[in-house]
């Protein structure tokens, strides 16, 4: 009998696996964005099942990550994979700040939402960018427009930040005043299911400093944003809402 390249469920066999995974590894990381299972399966010769099934562990190791890619016109977004670059530092920074903010799950949330809202001012004063630092909302905004135009600042800032941001369209059942983003890609997953009180309560803080406090919007209009984290598990919500 020959040598059959398959098991019985048609998956490789261990070799082969390897040499394939490696090569799907290798053109992810030749693009300079997300890349989707069925572009990979046709430069490589391989069904897309396979290439998924090749994807999913390399997720798993944390090589690459999934993301959104939007359609140019109607139709739900695709999955895209990127290859993971530059995230050691800030699972570091993360992993030392879960043994440093405090011996108790409640002084450590404080403190990281405390840290979220410093960042939070630091990248709308010093980011050298004018899409995010010449973002601010103006005054005398109605809640709609108010949350339309931070959530837009918003989007933009977590999208650098590799989050895989998604600005839903506001929908009949959604109130007015209220937007929502999808996140579909956060940068620290590991780490957020480990110690949420330290990473979901940075981006909590975060997001409250980049929606700004009351007076950013204009007299009697209030912002408020909230997480609410792993809805699904590669999914994330933010919502961002104003109030009169």
């Amino acid at each position: 009998m020959g040598e059959h390249n398959e098991d019985e469920a048609g998956r490789p066999h261990r070799g082969e696996r390897n040499r394939q995974r490696q090569r799907v590894l290798e053109l992810v990381r030749e693009h300079d964005g997300p890349v989707d299972a069925a572009e990979l399966g046709a430069r490589l010769g391989l069904h897309t099942t396979t290439v998924r099934f090749h994807l999913d562990a390399l997720c798993t190791e944390g090589l690459v990550e999934r993301t959104r890619i939007t359609r140019a016109g109607v139709g739900r977004p695709r999955t895209g994979y990127c290859a993971v670059r530059e995230r050691l530092d800030y699972r570091i920074l993360a992993e030392i700040l879960a043994l440093e903010l405090g011996d108790t799950v409640d002084k450590r949330r404080r403190r990281a939402e405390a840290a979220g809202r410093r960042w939070a001012e630091r990248i709308t004063e010093d980011d050298p960018h004018e899409d995010i630092a010449g973002q601010h909302v103006p005054h005398r905004l109605t809640p709609r427009k108010a949350a339309e135009e931070r959530s837009a600042v918003i989007t933009t800032v977590f999208d650098r930040m590799g989050f895989g941001p998604e600005l839903v369209p506001p929908e009949k059942s959604t109130p007015g005043n209220q937007r929502t983003i999808r996140l579909h890609s956060c940068p620290v997953r590991d780490m957020a299911r480990d110690h949420p009180e330290v990473a979901c309560a940075l981006h909590q803080g975060l997001l409250q400093g980049l929606a700004g406090p009351a007076e950013s919007v204009g007299s009697g209009l209030a912002m408020h944003a909230e997480l609410e984290p792993f809805v699904e598990p590669e999914l994330c919500l933010a919502r961002v809402i104003a109030r009169d």
